[in-house]
């Protein structure tokens, strides 16, 4: 930018060394003509950037929420209030994972009428997870020759929520997915009918037709049966803890992918979820469908490291009070308690 605006510099000071040199020296109508198309050029020129400033107005158009298998689109929608157009307009972006904090900077370089309104559609590079803030953060107005720019600070933003593919897991046990590990002992589950819903299987010659999950089948290619068996606990409870979280959100896209097959998977085997959020004041979410399980992912996503961590003495008090309760994590140091799903660096983990 410094070197740019250099060379701008010399530019200018050469052309008017060059027109007042021409203008001095050169005793013809020609001379006269080009100083006077000279100033008119300088005067247009600074007046195409000056009389701009302060009448451009951008706003930042986004889907609430999407998957992440979409694309993360936006949109640009700039209004140019002034009469005279704008032949380089620079946005600068900043997205912002909420979670992690981390940022990225973006530019993007348009033009625009005079007094016309018109939308630029975008995809950024990166699929996150979680809540994104996009903030246009300034503006810069430059001539035609890019001799002159003016910068506008600004501060719009919009809110972009990034939710994951849903997909399921065994009920009775985690089968290994990269990143975690088979869970030992019996799941507590929902009674149904006196007997416990295990696992969700591909129908079979021979299987009970009262056993078809209807409701999941119409969604997926395979007919599945629902496997029993005997009663051993109540309803699920599960909680997440994100202590010594490192920031990354490769890690962090697991965690959430992991959280979410659960939740789905108790759903679709129809079993009560109880979610412990806040480790601070108890907060508890009840999950019993699909909207249900959506609406905790989304709270979960929407919530800052601090506000899904937990401290040795929550986590004493936690193991103390719900004894059956699911925990996923991202501290290994924790991976020797009952049914502690550990999601690490290394797409390994240790569950006891």
């Amino acid at each position: 930018m410094a070197d740019r605006m250099k060379g701008t510099l010399l530019i200018s000071v050469v052309w008017l060394l060059f027109t007042l040199a021409f203008f001095i020296f050169t005793t013809t109508h020609f001379a006269l003509l080009f100083a006077v198309g000279s100033l008119i050029v300088w005067l247009w020129l600074v007046l195409s950037v000056y009389l701009v400033k302060g009448k451009i107005q951008c706003e930042i158009i986004t889907a609430n929420e999407i998957y992440k298998n979409e694309q993360m689109s936006y949109q640009l929608r700039v209004q140019n209030t002034s009469r005279i157009p704008v032949t380089h307009l620079q946005i600068h972006l900043v997205t912002e994972h909420l979670f992690t904090g981390r940022q990225e900077s973006h530019q993007h370089d348009l033009s625009i009428r005079a007094k016309s309104t018109e939308e630029f559609s975008f995809v950024l590079p990166r699929n996150y997870m979680g809540q994104v803030n996009i903030r246009i953060t300034q503006l810069t107005i430059k001539d035609s020759f890019t001799f002159f720019r003016s910068m506008q600070k600004m501060d719009t933003q919009s809110a972009l929520l990034i939710m994951p593919n849903p997909y399921l897991l065994k009920l009775q046990r985690i089968e290994q997915n990269q990143h975690v590990l088979q869970t030992s002992g019996m799941i507590p589950m929902k009674k149904i009918n006196g007997e416990e819903l295990v696992e969700l299987s591909v129908y079979k010659p021979g299987d009970s037709v009262k056993q078809i999950h209807w409701k999941l089948s119409s969604k997926v290619d395979d007919v599945l049966v629902k496997q029993y068996e005997t009663l051993t606990g109540n309803a699920v409870m599960m909680t997440i803890d994100f202590t010594s979280f490192t920031n990354r959100l490769a890690l962090y896209d697991e965690f959430i992918e992991t959280f979410s097959a659960l939740l789905y998977s108790y759903v679709a085997g129809d079993h009560e979820v109880q979610l412990l959020v806040d480790h601070s004041t108890g907060e508890q979410l009840k999950i019993n469908n699909e909207r249900d399980a959506a609406n905790a992912i989304k709270e979960v996503l929407t919530r800052s490291a601090a506000q899904v961590s937990m401290s040795d003495e929550q986590w004493k008090r936690l193991k103390q009070t719900y004894p059956n309760c699911i925990v996923l994590t991202t501290n290994s140091a924790r991976s020797t308690d009952y049914q502690t799903v550990v999601i690490s660096n290394q797409k390994e983990g240790s569950v006891a």
